[in-house]
């Protein structure tokens, strides 16, 4: 059954539940390197767990670097440069104006787009 993803490499609940970053877990102190290097890594793997959704192309997906559980899908984009919302890539995909490697949207900076995304349901990093 084809299906589209909505999820951040850097998820906040992930990060506090899965990863366990003290810095996320308690959200009073800023990450230090070696919790900020543990984020970075789980964003890599999470990419790479992510290709086999990736080689079905029936499925479409946005991921999205905001640190964010619950995010903002109406108003994040893949991209400083993109206007695309992950709402407007989902009424693309589910309505069939894209397939395969077009039906992904995937953000490739680091956490909060390299710290250009500002929007308050981005949990800060470092």
């Amino acid at each position: 059954t084809p299906f589209f993803v909505f999820n951040s490499k850097y998820d906040e609940w992930q990060m506090v539940n899965i990863l366990q970053a003290p810095c996320y877990k308690n959200h009073q102190n800023a990450c230090t390197d070696s919790e900020q290097k543990a984020v970075m890594q789980y964003g890599k793997d999470f990419m790479t767990q992510f290709d086999s959704v990736e080689s079905d192309k029936g499925h479409g997906g946005f991921i999205t670097s905001c640190v964010c559980h619950g995010c903002s899908w109406d108003s994040l984009t893949k991209s400083e440069a993109s206007q695309e919302t992950a709402m407007d890539a989902y009424l693309a995909w589910i309505n069939g104006k894209t397939t395969g490697a077009g039906s992904f949207h995937i953000d490739q900076r680091g956490p909060n787009g390299d710290g250009t995304i500002k929007l308050s349901s981005c949990k800060p990093f470092p």
